[in-house]
């Protein structure tokens, strides 16, 4: 069902804050798309702020739209200002996706978790570009603002399916610094207590201090604990001091393990599975 424009045209607004003119273009044919008579919309929204600043840390908008194929005009119209606009981009992006190809995902947020947004699932054609929030709205440069479009003709080529989609988000070098900071301070916290577990050379808290840390570990750390894990339950012999006890409790913590989806990646769940086998 079409939305009031005068509503959507208030929406649009505060979910699209004027930024120094930098996406002008872009928001200005959006806005003509989405106002259109002859466009039929399915829109979703999601926007949070930090409640103790008040700051925006989220933003999501999706605008699914279907099209009178004799309305590419407003498409076009859509590409050419995102072109145009993207002397103040960091980043310019378009082609064309099919079943075949990956799927292009904008980030929201934080990047992490289910927020994220597909801009191509429906395949075809797309543009998007990238601009740093304001400093009055972001002093830090950390986040970004994301304007994008995909689009295909329907089936009897009588309209054009797409979706208009605005995210706000950390920029992906910011992301990737926090994904590396943190892969350093697991490693730190790998290394020391490796260097405590050498100093109390104890079979069962050796193996129960991987097994704890594996919980909030990233993905390539869990099987970096998993694999001293195996060595450690491979090598039982060299501790004289394991007992059936221990090693039946360790196998229950195990199976505990190898059940849980959280450990189900397939090569961690191998090496934890061949830790099973080797608990003799």
């Amino acid at each position: 069902m079409k939305t009031s424009v005068t509503w959507l045209l208030c929406l649009i607004l505060s979910a699209m804050p004027v930024m120094a003119s930098a996406q002008s273009n872009i928001q200005s044919a959006f806005n003509a798309l989405i106002k259109s008579p002859d466009t039929q919309i399915t829109e979703s929204h999601v926007l949070e702020k930090d409640p103790d600043t008040d700051k925006k840390t989220s933003q999501c908008d999706v605008y699914n739209f279907v099209l009178p194929a004799d309305q590419f005009k407003l498409i076009k119209n859509i590409v050419n200002a995102i072109d145009k606009d993207s002397k103040h981009a960091y980043g310019l992006y378009s082609g064309r996706v099919t079943s075949a190809d990956q799927d292009i995902i904008l980030a929201v947020g934080d990047g992490n978790g289910n927020n994220n947004v597909s801009l191509t699932d429906l395949g075809g054609d797309y543009s998007y570009a990238a601009f740093l929030a304001p400093k009055s709205e972001d002093p830090e440069g950390i986040y970004r603002y994301a304007y994008g479009i995909s689009y295909k003709q329907s089936k009897n080529n009588d309209n054009i399916i797409g979706k208009l989609v605005v995210t706000y988000a950390t920029t992906l070098k910011y992301r990737q610094q926090v994904a590396v900071e943190k892969q350093q301070s697991q490693w730190k916290m790998l290394n020391k207590m490796n260097k405590e577990l050498q100093e109390e050379d104890s079979w069962f808290d050796m193996l129960m201090s991987y097994f704890q840390s594996m919980s909030d570990a990233t993905s390539k750390t869990r099987i970096a604990l998993a694999t001293k894990a195996f060595k450690v339950i491979r090598d039982s012999s060299k501790y004289p001091e394991v007992t059936i006890a221990d090693k039946v409790a360790i196998r229950e913590i195990l199976k505990v393990m190898v059940s849980d989806n959280k450990y189900s990646e397939s090569v961690l769940n191998k090496l934890l599975n061949q830790c099973l086998t080797e608990l003799k």
